[in-house]
């Protein structure tokens, strides 16, 4: 099962048909427009959640994939969507700030869903991949909502970062970026992840594409 998890920054039909090259099986998708606004290849699924039509957090897969919403998911957590798919827990995230939980900050946007969720991610194998807005030294982190308060909790049940397992490097001192503010090379930041319990065939960051989005994708296989 090959995921490609991408921010793609203001959706527009041009870039979903890009992104589709990648031939992925499920695609996780923050920013994308709502499913009535996007065209799709026959056969192929779509779940949304977002206030804007035209920028949300959308998963599609392929026909072949058997994906549902489990009844347990609660669209307060802006923006977590979990997906059961061939007996494995798949959560798209993209904490977002919106009218339904400001004035918080991202890490505990984040952490305030995983904590809900906790007693599922025990349950299935998991795996957690997205735009997380969370980084070592953000404003509005404390002890209690970081993204180091979010990677201890989630080892607690033996989910860790796949790109940090597989670099071996400490959070905050990535090596690369996954997120360039303002589509400046000279301002980029690790915010994307993807964390798992789940033995993966790979993972990897791609390269940078500017005409696409501000971020890197993560090209993932189970």
């Amino acid at each position: 099962m090959k995921i490609l998890t991408y921010n793609i920054h203001n959706s527009t039909q041009t870039k979903i048909d890009k992104v589709l090259e990648y031939d992925a099986d499920i695609y996780i998708l923050p920013e994308i427009s709502c499913p009535s606004l996007v065209s799709l290849p026959e056969g192929y699924q779509m779940e949304w959640m977002g206030e804007s039509e035209k920028k949300g957090l959308g998963v599609i897969w392929k026909p072949n994939v058997q994906a549902e919403v489990p009844d347990w998911f609660n669209s307060k957590h802006q923006y977590f969507l979990p997906l059961l798919i061939e007996g494995k827990l798949i959560i798209a995230a993209w904490p977002t700030t919106t009218n339904k939980n400001k004035p918080k900050p991202y890490p505990r946007i984040a952490m305030e869903a995983l904590q809900e969720y906790a007693c599922h991610l025990r349950d299935y194998p998991t795996l957690i991949s997205g735009d997380m807005n969370c980084y070592k030294g953000q404003s509005g982190e404390n002890k209690q909502y970081s993204i180091q308060s979010i990677f201890t909790f989630l080892e607690s049940m033996g989910i860790v970062s796949a790109y940090h397992t597989k670099s071996g490097e400490s959070i905050g001192a990535e090596t690369t970026a996954t997120y360039y503010h303002q589509f400046k090379r000279d301002k980029p930041f690790f915010i994307d992840y993807t964390f798992t319990n789940i033995p993966l065939k790979s993972y990897q960051l791609g390269e940078w594409d500017s005409s696409l989005s501000d971020h890197v994708c993560q090209r993932i296989e189970i």
